[in-house]
């Protein structure tokens, strides 16, 4: 533990009713966690922990393997009724699902006089009407001596709502609010004393990426311009910078939640599209080009006629640069297509390595038009007996997969180096041979780190291999 750890620990055994901790993102909740079990003794009664994930109980777990006492337990449905009575008889420290422990203190199975406490981990997720608030309330009832302890390491989550903090504390029955941010005077202290080393590498965009950037960040000033118009916000706020964070959301929501159900359905729609629209930039990086265009096929779906960024002026050339990244219609004797309005509606002549191609006949696609198209055809100058399409499949490769292709090899490249000529005498063979030199990449979600370990190990002409399986339904309909 670090030296605020025990500062905070402090705090909380002087109050004996327990209180609210919010920390900083990143600073070691797991570690106070596991602090707070290795004090509690079996003759103190039984801990009950709440609203732990598997991550946070694994964590825990891990942290306080050395110690066996007190045993600490997950108890689940796979548990009867009487052998979860047998172990509340036993005391200890349980890992415990809400919805299970609400009904054995229903039906009086557990001794809440023996009850010492409860751990509440994700705090910010907690409101009047949870049954973790419930589980409390019945807890103060039968005992007013014992603890909750309530536990929070997203503080952004604190701010939604009007006074959340405050709500929380009333529902837990505790008065004492602890923050531990990262520049208190601390935690500051300790995360100085080995700052990491950082090498902040920029990612170029590609022509068509920096395309629907410029084009989102021009839909967003206009929805912004609409939004100052209801004199419902604070307009300073209102500004395109701002809108490129995740907090902006909470701090408009912050100001209209009190008129919410007041304001016009324009408005309502305004902010939801600004959402819409910071996750379009945000997913622009974060995913490939053919995910990215089926995700804005969704929303046009989805979202239909009720939305309002689709029809400004620049959302065009959104959907437009996207289609360019994934695909383009050749002909099939190498001749170029047109227009980007001719065989291929909106689909303009895009760029990239060549990739696979799906022929599709002249003579196919003309069955399937209807007559005024080929009328148009005819007056625009087009042939009838034009010769076959083809498909090409582009697949633009994300810039940061090269980018993170070439730091793994250096990094391995250094490695070798350092096994070969033994130069660091800290890090020894069978430390390397351990795991020490172990590279973790860390990404935003589970499908980027399955779509990065796929690119690492297969390459990204694999990944993109299975782009056309993938996409060749969607892509038949919009030629036929």
């Amino acid at each position: 533990m670090l030296g605020f750890h025990e500062h905070i620990i402090a705090d909380l055994l002087e109050d004996s009713h327990g209180g609210l901790v919010v920390t900083g993102s990143g600073l070691g909740l797991h570690k106070l966690i596991a602090a707070l079990i290795k004090l509690h003794d079996v003759s103190q009664g039984i801990l009950f922990i709440l609203s732990a994930n598997d991550s946070q109980r694994q964590t825990i777990k891990e942290e306080i393997q050395p110690r066996t006492l007190p045993p600490l337990e997950v108890i689940n449905s796979d548990y009867t009724s009487q052998d979860r009575v047998d172990r509340y008889g036993y005391g200890g420290v349980f890992f415990i699902t809400s919805q299970i422990l609400v009904v054995d203190m229903l039906n009086e199975k557990v001794p809440l006089s023996r009850v010492a406490g409860f751990i509440v981990l994700n705090a910010h997720r907690l409101t009047e009407t949870c049954t973790e608030a419930f589980i409390v309330r019945l807890y103060r009832f039968a005992n007013k001596k014992g603890y909750v302890r309530a536990f929070s390491d997203k503080p952004q989550a604190m701010i939604s709502g009007f006074s959340k903090p405050e709500r929380i504390m009333k529902n837990l029955f505790v008065k004492k609010l602890h923050l531990w941010p990262r520049f208190q005077v601390f935690v500051s202290e300790a995360l100085e004393k080995n700052p990491p080393e950082v090498i902040d590498i920029r990612v170029p965009l590609t022509s068509y990426m920096k395309g629907i950037q410029s084009a989102i960040i021009e839909v967003m000033d206009a929805c912004l311009k609409e939004l100052r118009k209801t004199n419902k916000v604070d307009v300073e706020d209102l500004t395109v910078e701002n809108g490129l964070f995740k907090s902006f959301h909470d701090i408009v929501r912050q100001q209209l939640d009190s008129i919410w159900h007041i304001i016009g359905r324009k408005t309502k729609q305004l902010v939801g599209d600004l959402r819409t629209l910071r996750k379009l930039l945000d997913y622009l990086v974060r995913y490939d080009a053919v995910t990215y265009l089926k995700y804005l096929d969704a929303l046009r779906v989805s979202e239909g006629m009720r939305s309002v960024w689709i029809f400004a002026a620049p959302s065009h050339r959104v959907f437009d640069f996207a289609k360019k990244r994934v695909y383009q219609v050749v002909r099939a004797d190498g001749g170029k297509v047109g227009s980007a309005n001719g065989l291929i509606k909106g689909v303009g002549r895009g760029r990239g390595d060549a990739g696979k191609r799906r022929k599709i006949s002249g003579n196919e696609s003309a069955s399937k038009r209807s007559n005024s198209d080929r009328t148009q055809e005819t007056e625009n100058g087009s042939s009838r007996d034009a010769p076959g399409v083809e498909l090409e499949v582009v697949g633009e490769e994300m810039p940061k997969w090269k980018v993170l292709r070439e730091v793994l090899e250096e990094i391995e490249e250094e490695r070798q180096k350092r096994t070969a000529s033994e130069v660091d005498p800290h890090i020894s063979q069978d430390a390397w041979d351990d795991g020490v030199g172990a590279v973790l990449v860390a990404c935003k979600d589970e499908r980027s780190c399955i779509q990065l370990q796929d690119c690492i190990t297969k390459g990204p002409q694999k990944v993109h291999a299975t782009y056309p399986s993938d996409f060749s339904s969607y892509a038949e309909q919009v030629v036929n």
